[in-house]
């Protein structure tokens, strides 16, 4: 061995793989610079003159390879169970019946630790669906930035120390005769609703405020009283949204996502359905209506006024434009020729605009059909206006407050006035917090205690008329928190807790005798073990409440101070993911596109395409909006399909106070919400925009919108749908090919997806995220086109880009049977198994990426990091059974094999075949639409082959022969 290849060997151990793609473009470049290289680095590869002696070097590395693998490696040690648990069992799944913001949900856990969130498929209400938001909230259990201690001054106090400081300072509120407030989001557990009002006897002058702008009951309001409502659209023909994201953002989403595709299910034999969504800016629920009006907020109160005079014979002295009295026309004759099979949904923060949509639907009859009112015993709404009071009162020292509780609210970061809001709690001297992580609110608080997680947590939800959901926890916690339900019952001297306390409220309020449950045990552990429970609640009386609105409709909707202007307003809104802003901290929820705009990890103004080109702003121009004194410095974006005259801003972003991943993206828009149309009135004024000539790429996961008349998406109408059943999909290739069939001898399986249902979510997403492992990139290399979602929902516009048809479609692998790219990968890391599964083998790959240029859909992600995982809390998410990608290897779907081997051995291990359905994806369990289908093509009888059947099923891009295991179901619309 000569010195320079002694040379070369001992300085080949110290090269780490993770560099060598720097190193080899640095000793190619004739002109090397010593610097570039660490010491000893530049001896080894200063003998490179050219591309032979790199070649050496580079073959000599890999001969030691083999010798690297035999040298022992790091010892990790497995600590067995002093006491085993009988129900754990290594390597096998328990779940468990549970709840997350009114969702009831199974959890699966492994070896104790919960990894995945699943529908409960016992809940009449939510048949098993279950939201992005949901999906996520698994990541969150996990969060390193949780409140770890109780704090005083921000100094860590025991429990004890804090339980005393605050039964103290009740105590003594009481004997003085002070008052105190208790701040909480709203109320919807029968528990917590009678241990709040046992709170308020015992410690005498208490003030329960619900306070929460994302969730304020505007039906509770107009009705002034507990009212709660059940929208059923399976019995309605007809549904009218104001400004409602009841597919998208609103609570029951997942129950209104479930019975919209009912009623879009082609295949039913019921009568024809259609949605007309009446709204400023393109919202989810609004990209998926049959008609759709794009009105500024004065115009909507316009078509409003006269739909009302045109159903209920109102007199309405305002006059309309030609083309609104065309919408009004159209959009009144439909509603009346359906009547109570019709119904209104009004999404917009405006009490006035919520009574005169009551007067509409009680003209209708829609409260006998579609609508059910209820009055709910354990209901408290969140109603903004007696927070508002309150501040009021103490800012203008009317009032005195000796002790504030904040129970998982933060109105110093909601609060639309900052100043007015620490100039009246400064007069409160003892504030108390109890909050899962660090906020705004809990930073101004002496006392601060964190709270449990949901899933660490006891708890009940009413979610319906007819079903209570019922939470319990699935770990034990992981910090020192405690739900604030067990302090309150220490200080009203239950120190039993709050599972003991749930089961007497739930033996006094829900179980009798006479039931299938002869003993309060066998009924409460049925409860808990189905994670639902079915109750009746009757509907209640309406008719007195609106019958007096006729004679103050004009009064209400203040059509004095409506505009004729080119004034500009501002829409607040909340995205499906973040919401209000509470899951700021949550990677997934942030790096998700957001379903109409396919924007990650930002908020933005979105403006109309012709306020644009008049103001002469492009998407990523930096400008401010002003109102009244406030204003933002927001990046733009044009976005198809909003009104006029309408900025339309997401809230919930702009953390001051937050944890690692939320701290600081975006903007905060929330002082706007005094100004925002409709909330008060009385100050409502006009918004302006000026460009600050800046700019700011936002990191969008797709940057064309067009089909442009290829053969992608299929789409018709119901009329010609009923004429002709493969109208729109007529077109059908005649293929020659030279490859011979592929004969899979157990199963072929494949997937397919009704876009007639489907709704664009992005639950899904979220749900793949979580069961495979997938990585989240960040902002910045989401602008590098790097994410890597297994699974992405393509959003197309068509027509006129002021009110544009919006197409939605999921885009996965589709594990085609001539796969392209299995033929040009040069190490068979891409192969076709016996199944038909088009499988990537992670050890074999070197990442070359032939195979993500030969994908004709371009479905592939390249992991270009190892994404650390470095965290301890953050790795008890990851699922055991699905590995953890390194760098450099190519990633996709794999049709979640993981349960596809698992159902197949439980039925080896039963004796039996596989049955139709029992193996269910990730993405399909948790579509609220039921819009994914998979199955096995081999049984003629299952679902998935009568869908292939169906003449509506096409195969994108057929014309290339790959072969698809993925096929879709032609969109059909209700329109002319």
């Amino acid at each position: 061995m000569n010195d320079e290849t002694a040379n070369n060997k001992s300085n080949s151990r110290k090269l780490d793989e993770h560099y060598w793609q720097d190193i080899h473009q640095k000793v190619l470049d004739p002109a090397i610079n010593k610097d570039e290289f660490t010491e000893g680095e530049f001896d080894s590869f200063s003998v490179v003159k050219g591309r032979r002696d790199f070649l050496k070097i580079m073959g000599f590395s890999l001969t030691m390879l083999p010798m690297a693998a035999c040298t022992k490696g790091t010892i990790r040690k497995a600590i067995p169970y002093l006491e085993k648990n009988d129900k754990v069992i290594p390597g096998l799944a328990s779940w468990y019946a549970t709840s997350f913001d009114g969702v009831p949900l199974i959890l699966k856990t492994r070896e104790g630790r919960p990894i995945k969130v699943e529908g409960n498929d016992k809940s009449l209400w939510s048949a098993g669906g279950a939201t992005a938001v949901s999906q996520a909230s698994i990541l969150s259990l996990y969060d390193s930035y949780r409140l770890k201690r109780p704090t005083k001054d921000a100094n860590a106090i025991s429990w004890e120390k804090f339980q005393e400081e605050f039964k103290n300072a009740l105590t003594k509120a009481k004997a003085e005769k002070k008052k105190i407030v208790l701040v909480s989001d709203e109320i919807r557990s029968p528990s917590t609703a009678a241990l709040i009002d046992d709170f308020i006897k015992e410690f005498g002058q208490v003030e329960h405020i619900t306070y929460s702008t994302g969730h304020e009951s505007l039906l509770a309001r107009s009705f002034e009283d507990a009212i709660d409502v059940d929208y059923d659209f399976t019995k309605v023909n007809y549904v009218l949204g104001i400004g409602a994201d009841f597919l998208g953002a609103d609570r029951n989403s997942v129950h209104n996502s479930k019975q919209y595709a009912r009623r879009k299910d082609v295949s039913l034999k019921q009568p024809a359905f259609k949605h007309v969504q009446v709204e400023s800016f393109l919202s989810l629920t609004g990209s998926n209506a049959d008609d759709r009006f794009p009105l500024n907020y004065d115009e909507i109160k316009l078509f409003l006024l006269h739909l009302l005079a045109r159903v209920s014979g109102e007199k309405i002295n305002a006059g309309l434009s030609p083309e609104m009295e065309k919408m009004v026309q159209k959009t009144a004759a439909e509603l009346l020729a359906q009547k109570e099979k019709a119904m209104v949904i009004n999404g917009l923060s405006d009490l006035s605009i919520q009574k005169v949509v009551n007067k509409i639907n009680l003209s209708l009859g829609a409260f006998d059909s579609g609508i059910t009112l209820y009055k709910n015993d354990y209901y408290r709404p969140a109603m903004v206006d007696k927070f508002e009071s309150l501040i009021d009162s103490l800012a203008k020292k009317k009032t005195d407050v000796d002790v504030i509780i904040f129970v998982d609210s933060n109105p110093y970061y909601h609060y639309y006035n900052q100043d007015k809001l620490n100039e009246a709690l400064s007069r409160v001297p003892q504030k108390f917090a109890f909050a899962f992580s660090e906020d705004e609110t809990t930073s101004q608080c002496q006392f601060v205690a964190p709270m449990n997680h949901t899933y660490e947590s006891w708890n009940d939800t009413v979610i319906s008329r007819n079903e209570i959901a019922v939470t319990q926890p699935v770990i034990n916690p992981l910090l020192d928190s405690k739900q604030f339900q067990d302090v309150f019952l220490v200080c009203l001297g239950k120190p039993e807790g709050f599972h003991h306390y749930m089961k007497e409220v739930w033996k006094k309020n829900f179980w009798n005798n006479k039931t299938l449950h002869l003993t309060f045990d066998s009924f409460w552990m049925t409860a808990v073990q189905d994670g639902v429970f079915a109750y009746s609640n009757g509907a209640t009386s309406y008719k007195a409440h609106v019958d007096g609105l006729s004679k103050e409709i004009e009064r209400l909707l203040l059509l004095k101070d409506m505009r004729k202007d080119d004034s500009l307003f501002i829409a607040l809104y909340e995205k499906t993911s973040l919401r209000d802003g509470r899951f700021a901290n949550n990677p997934w929820l942030h790096e998700l596109p957001d379903p109409i705009t396919k924007v990650t990890w930002d908020n933005y103004a979105m403006i109309s395409p012709a306020l644009a080109k008049k103001l002469s702003i492009q998407t990523g121009d930096m400008i401010e909006v002003s109102l009244a004194g406030k204003s933002v410095v927001i990046p733009a974006l044009v976005q198809p399909g909003v009104a006029t005259q309408t900025i339309a801003m997401a809230v919930g972003y702009g953390r001051t106070v937050c944890g690692k991943v939320g701290l600081g993206v975006g903007r905060n828009v929330g002082h706007f919400a005094q100004y925002e149309p409709g909330v008060f009135q009385k100050n409502r004024k006009a918004a302006t925009i000026s460009k600050t000539g800046k700019t700011y790429q936002l990191a969008l996961t797709q940057t064309h919108h067009s089909i442009e008349g290829r053969d992608i998406y299929r789409e018709t109408t119901l009329k010609e749908f009923v004429n002709k059943a493969n109208s729109g999909n007529e077109k059908k290739n005649h293929l020659v090919t030279m490859w011979s069939e592929q004969k899979n001898k157990e199963h072929q399986w494949a997937m397919a997806i009704d876009l007639n249902k489907c709704n664009g979510c992005s639950a899904c997403v979220v749900s793949c995220n979580a069961e495979n492992n997938i990585p989240v990139v960040g902002r910045e290399e989401v602008l590098n086109r790097r994410e890597m979602h297994w699974l992405r929902i393509d959003r197309y516009y068509k027509g006129n880009e002021e009110n544009p048809t919006v197409a939605h479609q999921p885009m996965t692998c589709h594990h085609c049977e001539n796969a392209p790219c299995e033929s040009v990968c040069p190490v068979l890391a891409t192969v076709h198994s016996s199944d038909g599964l088009n499988q990537q083998v992670y050890n074999r790959c070197v990442g070359t990426r032939y195979c993500a240029n030969n994908c004709p859909y371009k479905v592939r992600r390249f992991n270009w990091f190892d994404y650390p995982h470095n965290d301890p809390n953050e790795r008890m998410v990851l699922n055991p059974d699905v590995t953890v990608r390194s760098r450099g290897v190519m990633e996709k779907c794999s049709l979640c094999i993981q349960r596809i081997q698992e159902a197949k051995l439980t039925a080896k291990k039963e004796g039996r075949e596989l049955r139709d359905g029992e193996i269910k994806l990730a993405c399909q369990q948790s579509c609220s639409s039921d819009a994914i289908v998979f199955g096995d093509l081999m049984d003629p009888n299952s679902k998935i082959s009568q869908m292939v059947k169906d003449p509506r099923n096409f195969t994108v891009l057929e014309e290339l022969n790959v072969k698809p295991r993925l096929s879709y179901l032609t969109k059909i619309r209700n329109k002319e």
